[in-house]
């Protein structure tokens, strides 16, 4: 029977990421299962509630749906996240495995920082003799952090080097912060290290970089290493010496534990992989790869490469420029669908988009609110790109996660899942299949980015036209709004041939109410009458402020006998609220209306028709004013 496994991941860490996908897609293909890889790009540099906005992606696992789960821990960069996830999996009752953190009562596997991390260390000082080292960790609490500065600690003591509190800094994983540890030690006077040894390999890039805008050259001034053993790092120059972890064993054991259980029902629920030392060109040797040669085949590339970020930049501009001019959800959705369809290039075959539609339904009303008030909940596709067709036939849920996923016997996926998010608020996120070009850190962090960014401005304009089109007290449309959506419809309506209403509603002795009562009772007949015209409104129609007490109601597809019916909705609605005596005065209206007649009168403007319904209304009101006038004449 096809089974399906989830992995989480960090978007941060696709080198390593993609060695264990190699692993685990390895023995995918002998236990038939697909792999959905929950990803986000969580760092522990960005604002708290950025971070969570993209860590709310793991809460997408829906754990029965799995036949186990491995959780990527050390590298979700949060390792509250990591144990929440684990033990939300385990309560469940399926095999969660956690790589690189270990966490009570959750199988564990360690990469292993020992083996690589001693051995690079020892060659520093025995091949190279160092006697001033500078230490640059991640993060002060990530446990692969401190191991590595512990090992190195260690090792050093050993050779009776002893490393201070002086000569560690935090790069936080990161090039900014880094590069700021580089400054302050330049900056601090001592006599500069022999050796700069970085917790990761990013770091140890960013420290060389740094040194050289300082006047120093690695490895010629001072030594450089780096840990992660990443492509990036053997094309650099000079080439990172640093430490490989066997990342696609790890993939391929956390399914066998997943599969098969612990061999032996061993009671053990930790295992430790073997890491090795990569000797490179930063710390001065030659190194244990021809890496000239893989700087030639990287910048043999290069063309193509540069031709697919341009090619990408020119899509996504296009595509913002098409949502920064969206008039609505509906259309946004088939614009992004005819992109798509036309431009996929770089995101494969298999590209989703999942939202909630509220969001873009509903944007007077804050992301905070929605959350708050639990009213964004509705999954619709946005855009279904299977096969590298658009299919519009598809359905999905929170739980389904790939909509129109099919569980193919024989045949292995793999599905990338990320956020879309507005801070730490979650409206949606995106699905990538198998193994498209974007899949590379390169271009895939700005690529969400840009689409968020996309999305968020599509939102904020949509905000600023409703602003612009919309009566503030009311929120119906105004004259603005009446330009840019009332003449559209009554256009479409011609060109259909199909009848329209237009309607003109007046509130009756609106003077009289604002001069015995205040303004403030007349403010809450106008929102009474348009309370009662919005319950007519259905699909397509128009409600208009027209003028202070003057409506608008436009119907496309409309007969005399439906709008007979909206003319009745309003009156009933009057008579109940006036029945109820919650003021002390009757709201009423008098309404005129006329039904369009595209074949007949084919030269009709809106304006026509709405002077005859304007027309028909006065003449109503008169004829209202003049009989209840009598009336209390008579009283």
């Amino acid at each position: 029977m096809k089974k399906k496994i989830a992995v989480c991941a960090n978007g941060w860490n696709l080198g390593p990421i993609s060695k264990a996908l190699s692993g685990i897609r390895e023995y995918a293909e002998k236990e038939d299962f697909d792999i959905f890889t929950f990803t986000c790009f969580a760092t522990y540099s960005e604002h708290v509630t950025l971070v969570q906005g993209e860590l709310n992606i793991y809460d997408l696992i829906k754990p029965e749906d799995y036949d186990g789960v491995i959780v990527f821990s050390t590298m979700l960069n949060s390792p509250d996240t990591a144990v929440k996830v684990c033990k939300k999996v385990d309560a469940a009752g399926v095999p969660v495995v956690s790589v690189g953190m270990n966490i009570p009562g959750i199988y564990s596997i360690f990469p292993g920082n020992e083996d690589g991390m001693r051995q690079l260390v020892e060659h520093l000082i025995e091949k190279h003799g160092i006697k001033r080292p500078f230490f640059i960790c991640g993060s002060r609490d990530h446990v692969d952090s401190v191991e590595r500065l512990d090992i190195t600690k260690q090792v050093l003591a050993e050779h009776g080097i002893k490393l201070t509190e002086d000569d560690i800094g935090y790069g936080m994983w990161s090039n900014k912060w880094t590069a700021d540890v580089i400054d302050e030690v330049l900056a601090s006077g001592r006599e500069l290290p022999d050796v700069f040894i970085c917790a990761n390999d990013i770091m140890a890039m960013a420290a060389c970089t740094e040194l050289e805008r300082k006047g120093y050259l690695v490895p010629r001034d001072v030594l450089v290493t780096g840990f992660d053993a990443g492509e990036e790092g053997k094309i650099f120059y000079p080439a990172l010496t640093t430490v490989e972890q066997n990342y696609e064993k790890i993939g391929r054991r956390a399914c066998e534990i997943i599969f098969k259980g612990i061999p032996g029902n061993s009671s053990a629920k930790t295992e430790k992989m073997v890491s090795r030392f990569s000797c490179g060109e930063s710390c001065g040797c030659k190194g244990d790869i021809d890496y000239a040669a893989k700087r030639l085949l990287y910048c043999r590339h290069s063309f193509q490469r540069n031709s697919n970020a341009k090619l990408l930049e020119q899509n996504e501009r296009v595509m913002r420029n098409w949502l920064a001019d969206m008039p609505n959800y509906q259309v946004m959705k088939e614009t992004l669908q005819d992109h798509y369809q036309n431009n996929h290039q770089f995101e494969g075959s298999g590209f989703y988009i999942v939202m909630n539609a509220e969001y873009f339904e509903d944007v007077m009303v804050s992301e905070k609110e929605l959350w708050e008030k639990g009213r964004a909940r509705r999954a619709e596709i946005v855009v279904a790109l299977k096969d590298g067709k658009i299919r519009t036939d598809l359905t999905v849920d929170w739980d389904m996660i790939v909509p129109g996923y099919e569980k193919l016997p024989g045949v292995q996926h793999i599905y990338y899942i990320m956020p879309l998010h507005y801070f730490e608020n979650n409206y949606g996120y995106v699905v990538l299949t198998d193994d498209p070009v974007i899949m590379s850190e390169e271009m895939l962090y700005p690529y969400l980015e840009k689409l968020q960014q996309s999305l968020k401005m599509m939102r904020i304009n949509l905000r600023l036209k409703n602003l612009y089109d919309r009566d503030q007290m009311t929120g119906l449309l105004n004259r603005f709004g009446y330009e840019d959506k009332a003449l559209p419809l009554y256009e479409e309506s011609l060109e259909n041939k199909t009848k329209a209403m237009v309607m003109f509603v007046d509130i009756n002795y609106m003077k009289r109410i604002n001069d015995e009562y205040g303004h403030l009772h007349g403010d809450n007949a106008i929102k009474t009458v348009v309370a009662a015209i919005n319950e007519t409104l259905r699909g397509d129609d128009i409600g208009v402020r027209f003028g202070g007490d003057e409506f608008l109601v436009i119907s496309s597809d409309c007969d005399e006998g439906k709008a007979e019916e909206k003319k009745k909705t309003i009156l009933d609605f009057l008579e109940k609220f006036n029945n109820e005596k919650t003021v002390p005065y009757n709201i009423t209206v008098s309404i005129g209306y006329v039904v369009t007649d595209p074949e007949g009168r084919p030269g009709a403007s809106l304006k026509d028709y709405i002077r005859e319904a304007d027309k028909l209304m006065y003449d109503i009101k008169k004829e209202t004013h003049k009989q209840n006038d009598r009336r209390a004449s008579r009283d």
